[in-house]
């Protein structure tokens, strides 16, 4: 960013426009990419949704506040309105099918607009924060990765955009500034509850998790590192532990394969406790992205079920509350029970890269 638009941000310029009726999606804003990556079955859809559910009570709180909060749904081909909603009912979102087929999915857009130092609502700053989805088997994404580092001429470059979505992905990893790693605790390789990846459906896919994790994530490491002069270099990357409350019961078992007490609960040890949790089951994972010398941050996720919704016990319920918190929460099915202040904070290290210049 340059030292001029510092200063814009700082006093609280925002460039005119010819249209009297300007919406946020008008307005010129700084802005960041942080990228969402995980292997199948890794919990992405719903994690997003309940994401999504978040921010839109957190914009609904910050509109009568001088520190504006928007969530941007981005739906493109994706369901994620229909993925929130399905939450507030207590469903969970329909599992994405299993594919070899990529995708880059746009999913949403946070924006915060805050008086600057000034004081002043007619000064203020804007920051966007853009959140794709990468949704690439491990291996497919790291052979696609080499074609393109690979290619030396403008006509090898075309060939591998025109026949392999090549462009937009390496468009999305260049414009990053975090990734978002989706981690699902069930694949946590010598725990009682462990499944692993589908590897016997998709060609390519080890039946070890955290090499799948290790194919996602090197090659959009190592293109970062090679173009990192026109590439933002990565600022930070956050962990999300999917359904994280199967790891409660067992909190005694991990703890002695970490040798620390593990309470993802807990503000006090919730990162300590998670961060020896992927040293422990995904050692070849942790030991690629803290080696990178960049902030890590891990969040535990969750929603809490309550039976079954169908007679063959296979859908879960989601506990629902009232989205007021009054004590009949049990015929409201406006807000889902699940692990809300960890979601708050995920949004809050969002902004943290947001307003980071």
């Amino acid at each position: 960013m340059s030292i001029a638009q510092k200063f814009k941000d700082f006093v609280g310029y925002t460039p005119e426009t010819n249209n009297n009726n300007a919406t946020i999606l008008d307005s010129k804003v700084t802005k960041k990419t942080v990228v969402t990556v995980g292997t199948m079955k890794a919990g992405k859809t719903t994690h997003l949704a309940g994401l999504g559910a978040t921010a839109q009570y957190k914009a609904s709180d910050s509109a009568k506040t001088e520190k504006k909060f928007r969530f941007i749904p981005k739906e493109a081909e994706t369901n994620l309105l229909d993925d929130i909603a399905e939450l507030r009912c207590g469903h969970f979102p329909p599992a994405t099918p299993i594919t070899a087929n990529n995708s880059i999915k746009p999913a949403f857009m946070f924006e915060w607009e805050e008086p600057t130092f000034f004081g002043s609502k007619w000064l203020t700053a804007k920051r966007q924060i853009d959140m794709p989805v990468i949704d690439y088997a491990g291996e497919k994404l790291l052979l696609l990765m080499k074609k393109v580092l690979a290619a030396k001429t403008l006509d090898q470059a075309i060939a591998v955009q025109a026949t392999e979505n090549a462009d937009q992905l390496t468009v999305t990893v260049n414009q990053a500034s975090a990734l978002l790693l989706i981690i699902n605790a069930v694949r946590a390789e010598g725990l009682p509850i462990f499944q692993p990846d589908p590897y016997d459906k998709i060609k390519g896919l080890s039946k070890h998790p955290d090499v799948n994790t290790q194919r996602l994530l090197s090659p959009m490491i190592e293109y970062k590192h090679d173009n990192r002069k026109y590439s933002p270099p990565l600022e930070r990357i956050g962990v999300v532990v999917t359904a994280c409350d199967l790891l409660f019961p067992i909190a005694k078992t991990i703890a002695s394969f970490t040798g620390r007490p593990f309470d993802p609960l807990n503000p006090d040890i919730s990162n300590e406790s998670l961060d020896s949790f992927m040293k422990a089951f995904f050692p070849g994972t942790h030991s690629l992205i803290v080696s990178l010398g960049i902030n890590v941050q891990y969040f535990p996720s969750y929603f809490e079920t309550d039976g079954y919704w169908d007679a063959e016990k296979t859908e879960p319920k989601i506990k629902r509350g009232n989205i007021f918190d009054s004590p009949d929460w049990e015929h409201n099915v406006n807000r889902p029970k699940y692990a809300e202040y960890w979601f708050n904070r995920e949004i809050e290290w969002i902004k943290e890269i947001a307003t980071r210049v």
